[in-house]
């Protein structure tokens, strides 16, 4: 057996693993010895007897790309659980968790699995998770849920909202929504670093297990690094065949720079050459997402 063959054989024993503790959470440990979470005062979830079948409505128009809703058993699936055990493992003392979400560069997948990872964290159903839309520039979590426009992160920010009444539901009854609402682009960098931001952030930790929070790409605008402070760390999502090596480093560095903990990198896609063993999924941003390019008339300076 070779080494790709391997990591794959050992990701699915792993899921295998985490899937027998689903039918019965609470009974056995998951990998790393990480047992339920207690039960907190965070936003409570409607009851479910079946913590391994939590979607209660099949909502029209979804996104393909849910693949946690669409395809449980798939092998993709199952690699979005193998990083929910990782989490929960970097996590025994079971703490509230904020963690952002973003990439070196636009069209590398952080978006998709933004909502995946929040789907597939809400597959337990005594974690109430949240999944934020902070990308103000090109926002398309609401479009993957076929949620209509409406109030979000920014009316909440520009005290024009409320937080309890942007909060959406999702076809997970545990797993809540906020988009990230309406703002001009020059107005973005401005509201994260509003008095308000500090304190919705906070918020958002005590009132839910897990959130997961979409930012855009780390070197075209300047919002993760605002962001990443006021979470407990971020994800960087590195697209295998695409990612360049040294966009990556800069990604890496502007977030060190601004003192933003990393809490690892997540690799993406599929291992092209001589058809060797991995995974990767479809989905299409079009050219939408050089929205970001055109903010800055040129790219952001590398940090030094």
């Amino acid at each position: 057996m070779g080494p790709g063959m391997g990591r794959i054989a050992d990701a699915l024993k792993r899921a295998e693993r985490e899937r027998r503790l689903a039918a019965d959470f609470g009974a056995a440990p998951i990998e790393g010895g990480v047992a339920e979470p207690p039960v907190s005062n965070a936003i409570p979830a409607p009851a479910s007897d079946d913590a391994s079948a939590p979607m209660e409505v099949i909502r029209e128009g979804l996104s393909e790309s849910l693949v946690p809703f669409f395809e449980r058993s798939s092998l993709i699936t199952e690699q979005y659980r193998s990083l929910r055990t990782r989490l929960l493992s970097q996590n025994p003392q079971y703490e509230h968790r904020v963690l952002a979400v973003t990439s070196a560069v636009p069209k590398e997948g952080k978006s998709v699995t933004t909502l995946n990872l929040g789907c597939i964290l809400a597959e337990i159903k005594h974690l109430n998770v949240l999944v934020v839309d902070a990308d103000f520039r090109r926002s398309t979590l609401a479009r993957m849920l076929n949620e209509p426009d409406g109030p979000g992160l920014a009316e909440v920010l520009k005290g024009e909202a409320t937080y309890p009444h942007v909060l959406r539901p999702t076809p997970y009854p545990n797993l809540r929504f906020l988009s990230a609402g309406k703002t001009r682009d020059p107005a973005a960098a401005q509201l994260l670093t509003a008095a308000a931001a500090g304190p919705i952030f906070k918020r958002f930790q005590n009132d839910f297990h897990y959130t997961i929070v979409d930012t855009p790409p780390a070197t075209t605008v300047t919002d993760v690094g605002i962001i990443g402070q006021m979470c407990s760390g971020v994800i960087v999502i590195v697209r295998l065949h695409r990612t360049d090596e040294v966009a990556a480093k800069r990604c890496v560095r502007l977030l060190q720079v601004n003192n933003v903990p990393i809490v690892g990198c997540l690799l993406i896609g599929r291992d092209l050459p001589l058809g060797r063993y991995g995974y990767g999924y479809g989905y299409g941003y079009g050219n939408r997402y050089y929205r970001y390019y055109d903010y800055y008339k040129k790219p952001v300076e590398a940090a030094k």
